[in-house]
């Protein structure tokens, strides 16, 4: 395919210091300022392999870098014939159709909405967003473009309207083309939070994260970087720090699992550790679950937001993860932690069930306190030396490489793509 290219700046940006031609990259898709949708894209296309036929265009929204995901998630996209654009400015929308004459197709593929009415607490001003938007959306998809939404979360954790945000999620359902599952339990999860035309739905999995942190320090060095015993066992809570993960209620389980090992003595006490990294939110409950953590002589907290490159410090240190959220469709973390190879407590939820192998998760089948410290005090005889393995076993069929593609192939055949 022959096509001429604009004649706009590219990625690479140069200055003259007086000492000679500097060449510096724009690192387009992680710097937002003075970037638009058009040039973003534009960027995309000239990146991939040209052939005699146009590719396919999908842009995604909203970019979350910090976390590996979606490039996980859409790594295999461009062996499909499929370009893959981040949309930092997801309201400027109408700029994707200036594409048209270079590709066979745009998608545009919401994951996280919560931008829309990020601190907007007047509902009367939320609503004119959401109509205003889906207005946009919609002279989109009359121009021949396609939606493709994925749910992630049953509503954003941070909504502070939350009539407004399910109202939100349902117009989305309604004029998305393909609605994107990572487990079939996910419908019936959301049964009371919207309604789902199931002809819509694309079921693929979340991708593991096995090979996307760094991962070469040992067990003994990561012990010895935190101060911890080589027979100590860690329980660890990996990621930002948000109320609706019951973290009070963990260190309260936590606590009562100290007072159970009898004889109750500093020796046995001593060799259970809960060890807390990633940023915390302002919330009165996560201040408190802080506070008292600090002060905790079993507990190793650092409440700030976590390199990746540190991940394997925290991860490869630990025995267990937790996951034992108040509210939880998808879980993240849970894949996380198995990517390292470590087993889950977990709380029993249909989609968790689905997503973790019942050879690497002891599930919290009740919300109580006693019921968490009893599926934690089941951990300690659970995690043994070998489970490591038995964990990375029971992913395999989650690696990027595989899910990628076939999300991009069953997408291609639920859009009619050609």
């Amino acid at each position: 395919m022959d096509v001429e290219w604009p004649k706009i700046q590219s990625g690479i940006r140069e200055s003259n210091t007086g000492r000679g031609l500097i060449m510096r990259a724009s690192l387009t898709g992680y710097l937002t300022d003075g970037m638009s949708p058009y040039l973003e894209i534009h960027q995309a296309l000239r990146a991939h392999s040209h052939s005699d036929t146009k590719p396919h265009l999908l842009t995604y929204a909203s970019v979350a870098r910090l976390n590996p995901y979606q490039s996980l998630v859409y790594k295999k996209f461009p062996n499909n014939g499929i370009v893959v654009a981040p949309m930092h400015k997801p309201y400027l929308v109408h700029e994707l159709s200036l594409h048209k004459p270079r590709v066979a197709s745009i998608t545009m593929h919401f994951h996280w909405m919560n931008w829309l009415l990020a601190g907007e607490s007047n509902h009367e001003s939320a609503m004119t967003k959401i109509n205003g938007y889906m207005g946009r959306i919609n002279k989109f998809k009359r121009t021949g473009g396609n939606v493709v939404w994925t749910v992630h979360n049953v509503y954003p954790h941070d909504a502070l309207l939350l009539d407004a945000e399910l109202e939100l999620q349902q117009k989305l359902a309604d004029i998305s083309d393909v609605i994107h599952t990572m487990t079939p339990g996910t419908l019936e999860a959301m049964s009371d939070f919207a309604d789902f035309d199931e002809s819509k739905v694309v079921v693929s999995p979340h991708p593991s994260y096995e090979g996307s942190y760094e991962d070469y320090m040992s067990r003994a060095e990561t012990r010895s970087i935190l101060g911890l015993d080589g027979d100590d066992f860690v329980f660890v809570i990996f990621g930002a720090l948000k109320e609706y993960k019951g973290l009070n209620q963990t260190l309260d389980a936590f606590n009562l699992l100290l007072q159970s090992e009898t004889p109750l003595t500093a020796q046995n006490t001593r060799r259970i550790k809960l060890l807390i990294a990633g940023a915390a939110d302002d919330s009165s409950e996560v201040r408190r679950f802080v506070r008292r953590a600090l002060v905790h002589p079993n507990v190793l907290v650092e409440p700030t937001k976590v390199p990746g490159a540190r991940a394997q410090i925290y991860l490869n240190a630990s025995d267990a993860g937790i996951v034992a959220y108040r509210r939880s469709l998808n879980s993240g973390a849970a894949l996380l932690y198995q990517s390292f190879g470590l087993p889950v407590v977990a709380m029993d939820t249909p989609v968790l069930r689905e997503t973790l192998s019942p050879t690497s998760a002891i599930y919290v089948t009740d919300t109580s306190v006693e019921h968490q410290m009893q599926a934690m005090r089941e951990m300690l005889s659970f995690a043994k030396p070998g489970t490591r393995h038995d964990v990375l076993s029971s992913i395999s069929h989650l690696h990027a490489d595989s899910v990628s593609n076939e999300f991009a192939e069953r997408l291609k055949s639920k859009l009619k793509l050609r």
